[in-house]
């Protein structure tokens, strides 16, 4: 499969916080570098900059049997991470102080949006 080359991370965005919605933009999910969750990595749809979220296993919004696991003396488990972490909100987390960004605020572009394509990735 040819993979459409990424756009330029546009530094020149300004900061805003806008819901972008659904986004067709593929995203990888691949598990964490210690193993104990997910992490999910793509480009952001506002300003294009490389951006990855990590989940542990057993938080709320994770998909996991994180509290009854753990009554039941297992280690909280994913149910279904594709399905969880596509009902998530995710926000742009590219690194870059992009112009009137808030003081104390992470840098990135302040967009939001739900991911439509999650697609598996290699170990980390």
């Amino acid at each position: 499969m040819t993979r459409v080359p990424a756009r330029a991370h546009d530094f020149t965005a300004v900061y805003a916080e806008e819901d972008l919605g659904p986004t067709t933009a593929p995203f990888t999910r691949r598990p964490s570098p210690a193993g104990d969750g997910i992490v999910v990595e793509g480009d952001c749809p506002r300003c294009h900059g490389s951006t990855r979220t990590e989940y542990r296993h057993g938080l709320p919004g994770t998909g996991t049997k994180g509290l009854l696991s753990w009554l039941a003396g297992r280690a909280a488990e994913p149910e279904d991470d594709a399905e969880a972490l596509v009902r998530e909100v995710y926000f742009c987390e590219c690194g870059h102080p992009h112009p009137d960004l808030p003081p104390d605020t992470p840098a990135g572009c302040g967009a939001s949006w739900r991911i439509s394509t999650l697609l598996e990735g290699g170990p980390a």
